[in-house]
């Protein structure tokens, strides 16, 4: 008969773990530390994404134009757009927008460029109009009496860019 072997006894050793025991103010500390990166993350993208972005601010105006022998013009209703991004922009187009939103569009706006235009990071350029002219283009088209009026001008990748409203009197130029 085969001997059976006996059975071998393993050596257990003992492994020490060190169980670090966290305090109120090491978990506050972690916190803070952990929101404080999310937050700094959070305004690098932010950042990034506004270097980026195309802004075009529009304003809408009444003023006079000087010319080179120092005559001053009737009253003008001024289309200004003005690059306060970091890219440049192509616009293309421009025009008012009437009440009920219809659109007036300047396809030969008064203007010291030409359009389509470059307007380049933190440049501006205007476009200027009669307010006579505009008054009796308005009153053909059966408007009378105050109105409130927008400019835009349109981008060459199909952006619109609005200005705030103006009132305008077409029975008043």
């Amino acid at each position: 008969m085969q001997k059976l072997k006996e059975p071998q006894k393993l050596k257990a050793e003992t492994i020490e773990i060190e169980i670090m025991e966290f305090t109120n103010w090491d978990i506050i500390i972690t916190l803070i530390i952990a929101v404080y990166g999310a937050i700094l993350s959070t305004y690098s993208i932010w950042s990034e994404r506004q270097e980026h972005k195309r802004e075009i601010k529009v304003r809408l105006s009444y003023g006079f134009i000087r010319n080179v022998l120092g005559q001053v013009s009737p009253t003008m209703i001024i289309l200004e757009a003005l690059n306060k991004g970091s890219k440049t922009v192509t616009l293309s187009s421009m025009g008012l927008i009437l009440p009920k939103k219809k659109y007036l569009f300047l396809a030969r706006p008064n203007s010291y460029v030409t359009f389509p235009h470059d307007l380049l990071d933190g440049k501006n350029v205007n476009v200027w109009l009669e307010t006579k002219e505009l008054a009796g283009d308005l009153k053909n088209e059966g408007y009378s009496g105050r109105i409130r009026l927008r400019g835009y001008y349109n981008d060459a990748i199909g952006n619109r860019y609005i200005s705030k409203s103006v009132k305008f009197n077409i029975d008043k130029p």
